[in-house]
């Protein structure tokens, strides 16, 4: 499904500037700040504020299109797979990680008649490619 049909499925107008948002987060999987967005696509988007990615992501997260890390660093990140993983942050480059491991069975462990509706996983380390390289 293209970011388009993402956002029309989700009756949100398909704006150039929400496209392309959708767009970067689903093609950079780089887990971005609203900074970082900003900088990357605003060359290429001159009308492009700060304010309007950050209003498009709250949006997007409004309609479960992303959800929001907050790794403690001051800024919060985006990420478009929704699907249950698990992030695994690198405290040397700080790049952050998909893990496709499904989390925990947390909803087994919860009050009768609770509904789990979000969980964050996050794992912390050294990423292979900053290992080899302090060795």
């Amino acid at each position: 499904m293209t970011p388009s049909e993402s956002l029309r499925e989700k009756n949100i107008r398909p704006s150039i500037q929400r496209v392309s948002i959708l767009n970067y987060l689903l093609e950079k999987k780089n887990h971005p700040t609203v900074d970082t967005i900003y900088e990357d696509l605003h060359p290429a988007i001159p009308t492009l504020s700060r304010t309007t990615v950050y209003n498009t992501l709250q949006m997007f997260k409004e309609y479960d299109l992303v959800s929001t890390l907050d790794f403690g660093d001051g800024s919060l990140h985006y990420d478009a797979e929704t699907h249950p993983h698990i992030h695994f942050r690198c405290r040397i480059c700080h790049a952050i990680y998909d893990v496709f491991v499904a989390p925990a069975d947390i909803q087994k462990h919860l009050e009768k008649d609770a509904i789990l509706e979000e969980s964050q996983f996050y794992a912390f380390g050294v990423c292979a490619k900053c290992a080899k390289n302090s060795r």
